[in-house]
């Protein structure tokens, strides 16, 4: 796993010149900012969302300690809702900056760590209060110890606009993904994309796409993975590697928050694998009414996840990125298993949910077939 690892001198300078000393107290008797309802823009920073329930402390998970104990701090808003109207939420945010000050200490007492307290107002309800973000989002910079990330912006940069369409395409030789999102006649789908770095080139084309197809009703859910944030190779398991990131919004600004929100927490790791399966159990579970699924998967990476293939009770067609003939037989398994289909640059198999025991099938120029249940590889045709 590739870690995010300040610079020695930018250690050093981030305490050596801190300035003063601040207590939580301090903080909570700030001037109170007031928002309808709060939104997420991190702009070229990195950012930790730590999302808590309403009127609730959670906890951060072991890949937000990580980057909390080495990022560059820049800035911290702390967002609840101003319901019951005019309570008291003094206890209730104390709690919750204690989550983070227990983790890195400076992040309170160091002045040149700016807080926001934001009160969001737009709320007549209880149901209404829990359907809005509360918690805490931790600003760092990333552009000293984040290269990978940076890359992000030459695919998708804040300014985009819809006539860069050709000069997006030129740095994109392999447009799969936007490609077959733009053939394809599904409707009210969930889009779940592999955001490791490696699959930038590709993920990216979701949001050139909402972007060139503002009335869309093709997409109703997105869901980008990044192979479980930093978690270490060896503690990933089945069901529970994380790195899992939603967004009902089908705008083309959500999204790409919620893309440099993912690639943010984790690049993906040294393994090969990638945590498809338990991505595609996320989606489900956060959209069940979508009908279909459509998974943005790295040929290159197979699942670790297959033994979670019997969970999944809803066709995933699988958009498959950076193949070169052979295809991963994990892949063509998920779309037979689930009644899904297969779909690259060159070609679509439709049908593979319904082939017989026995039936050879040629796809990507090479050849195949069903036996004892499994698909297994006969012959390539290609060179």
């Amino acid at each position: 796993m590739k870690y995010l690892i300040l610079s020695a001198l930018g250690m050093i300078a981030q305490y050596s010149f801190s300035g003063g000393h601040r207590t939580a107290e301090d903080i909570l008797n700030q001037r109170i900012a007031n928002e309808k309802r709060y939104i997420l823009n991190p702009g070229s920073m990195g950012s930790i969302v730590i999302e808590m329930s309403y009127g609730k402390t959670d906890y951060l998970t072991p890949a937000e300690k990580q980057i909390l104990e080495k990022a560059q701090l820049l800035q911290v808003h702390l967002v609840y809702t101003d319901y019951p109207k005019n309570e008291d939420f003094m206890a209730l945010n104390r709690s919750r900056i204690k989550v983070v000050e227990n983790v890195r200490p400076s992040i309170v007492s160091d002045t040149l760590v700016k807080w926001k307290l934001i009160r969001q107002t737009d709320c007549n309800s209880e149901e209404e209060a829990k359907g809005l973000f509360h918690g805490i989002v931790i600003f760092y910079r990333i552009t000293e110890f984040r290269e990978e990330i940076m890359q992000l912006n030459t695919f998708i940069p804040s300014t985009l606009k819809a006539s860069d369409k050709t000069s997006f395409f030129q740095k994109t030789k392999d447009s799969t993904v936007f490609h077959v999102l733009n053939e394809k006649k599904w409707s009210n789908i969930a889009v779940i994309a592999d955001f490791t770095s490696s699959m930038y080139p590709y993920s990216t084309q979701v949001l050139m796409w909402f972007l060139l197809n503002t009335d869309q009703q093709k997409i109703s859910d997105i869901i980008f993975f990044n192979d479980g944030d930093l978690k270490p190779d060896d503690k990933k398991v089945d069901g529970t590697t994380g790195g899992l990131y939603y967004e009902h919004s089908v705008n083309f600004k959500d999204v790409r928050n919620l893309a440099f929100r993912t690639a943010n927490n984790g690049i993906g790791g040294d393994d090969l694998e990638e945590n498809d399966l338990e991505a595609i159990l996320y989606a489900m579970k956060k959209a069940p009414d979508v009908k279909e699924y459509v998974l943005i998967a790295d040929n290159n990476a197979p699942p670790r996840d297959m033994s979670l293939l019997s969970k999944i009770k809803k066709p995933v067609h699988v958009i498959l990125c950076g193949t070169n003939g052979t295809i991963e037989l994990a892949y063509l398994k998920l779309a037979r298993a689930t009644g899904g289909s297969i779909h690259t640059m060159e070609e679509d198999l439709e049908n593979i949910a319904s082939m017989k025991e026995g039936q050879e099938f040629e796809f990507n120029g090479v050849q195949y077939k069903i036996e004892g249940g499994k698909i297994i590889e006969l012959s390539a045709f290609w060179e």
